[in-house]
């Protein structure tokens, strides 16, 4: 929840599934306007965007605006969950996947033809029954809490090319996933999650230099110092980069956020320029050791190999599910498993698994989060300005700092505030650093 990394195998998941809105991401927003701050001096930390007062000291409570937003995610959360299990139901066991497939039929027998149709109809079907809930979620809502900075058109827009990329990547996953259920049968399940998971991996590593320029503008960093001091952290720690760059991610909405991106040699770094605005230089540094903690611990190849057992299970028990459903169903028209008319089915299997499997992937990735914060204190030796940044996401993210452990188990895919801002408090206590805002850092290395 508090940084929105780029992370995004569970996303691909989803997005090769067809489930492709945001409203379950659970990521929070200020209520009301934020003030825009100006940039922080590249040399020290005046200015509005100063570094929090005290960072190490006791958190803060936390203020309506931030209980409001955060506790409205994980209602949004649920009831996204509930109405797009519904909606697959309702195609279903309707027999609307029976008529897609007619209508799929008409443009020709070719079984790849008509699955790629099939695909696009369907992606388009769920786009829509979920428009409401996404104009809410992703539009109405962020501008009620003064994030959203784009017109309705814009947005409207940007849906539509999130849309685009969606139904090419569905259609070339399923047709690929039926002639492996074609030719294989009941051992269909093995392959196909070996194939998610190329398509993960093929994904991720196309996301930073295909599909985000989609949506955003990427330019090398304007701020010379910084762009030095953050090449320097990546040289060190082994990262081979020669560039950072700047995303014109305000365009959107004023969230914040930094990461690194892609794979097989497509790696980017890549900052927000709200949080340039928002936060000070040694804030921003801290962030971006975080971020490139998880390039050298394999947080990804990690995160890809403990999915792989968890898509292998998931692809059995669509399977097995489906099947007597199937059979024992013949009045929804879905002949067998390999016709097109199985889709939505199998979407909405594998939905329902990824929910019951929800908190054990968030479990694992609180874990590597945990180990990038950890990474990011060493690299930067900063305490103050990781507790700062911390504080600084929750009240201009309106995160909430003091989440009940029960959502946070269930539902966060990072560690609360609370507990981020812990691990830097008791790295500070262990390394002699005072606390203070005007503290420099630097504070005593330890052997890595």
């Amino acid at each position: 929840m508090t940084y929105r990394t780029s992370r995004v195998a569970p996303l691909v998941l989803l997005l090769l599934l067809g489930w492709s809105r945001e409203a379950a991401q659970g990521t929070a927003a200020p209520v009301g306007q934020t003030p825009k701050e100006a940039p922080g001096d590249a040399a020290g930390d005046e200015g509005p965007s100063a570094q929090v007062e005290n960072p190490l000291g006791d958190v803060p409570p936390d203020d309506p605006g931030m209980e409001s937003y955060s506790h409205g995610n994980y209602v949004l959360y649920l009831v996204d969950i509930l109405w797009s299990a519904a909606f697959l139901a309702i195609v279903v066991f309707s027999g609307f996947a029976a008529t897609l497939q007619e209508w799929a039929g008409k443009a020709g027998r070719s079984p790849n033809r008509r699955v790629a149709i099939y695909a696009v109809l369907f992606a388009l079907v769920t786009f829509a029954g979920g428009f409401p809930l996404d104009v809410y979620a992703g539009f109405l809502r962020e501008k009620a809490y003064g994030f959203a900075n784009q017109t309705f058109a814009a947005w409207l827009g940007d849906r539509g090319k999130r849309l685009l990329v969606s139904v090419i990547v569905q259609a070339i996953f399923f047709v690929i996933l039926y002639v492996t259920i074609r030719r294989l049968g009941r051992r269909w399940w093995v392959a196909g999650s070996i194939l998610a998971v190329l398509f993960v991996i093929l994904v991720m590593a196309i996301y930073p230099v295909f599909i985000a320029p989609l949506f955003n503008t990427f330019e090398p960093l304007k701020d010379a110092r910084l762009r030095a001091e953050i090449l320097e952290m990546a040289r060190r720690e082994g990262i081979p980069a020669d560039e950072v760059y700047q995303v014109d991610a305000s365009r959107q909405s004023s969230h914040n956020n930094a990461y690194v991106a892609g794979l097989l040699g497509t790696q980017r770094i890549v900052l927000y320029d709200t949080i340039l605005e928002q936060f000070t230089p040694r804030e921003i540094k801290f962030v971006m050791g975080h971020e490139m903690g998880h390039y050298v611990l394999n947080h990804v190849w990690k995160t890809i190999a403990f999915l792989a057992p968890v898509l292998l299970a998931g692809f059995f028990l669509v399977d097995r599910v489906s099947r007597r459903v199937i059979e024992s169903r013949p009045g929804l028209g879905i002949a067998s498993l390999a016709e097109p008319s199985s889709q939505p089915l199998i979407v909405l299997v594998f939905s329902v698994f990824l929910f019951l499997a929800g908190p054990a992937i968030a479990t694992f990735s609180r874990m590597q989060e945990h180990q990038a914060d950890l990474f990011g204190l060493e690299a930067t030796h900063d305490p103050v300005a990781a507790a700062s940044s911390f504080l600084k996401f929750g009240r201009l993210d309106l995160d909430e700092y003091h989440v009940h452990p029960w959502i946070e188990a269930l539902l966060y895919s990072h560690p609360s505030l609370t507990r981020r801002i812990g691990t830097a408090q008791e790295y500070a206590r262990g390394h002699g650093a005072t606390g203070t805002s005007s503290e420099r850092s630097g504070v005593r290395r330890s052997d890595r």
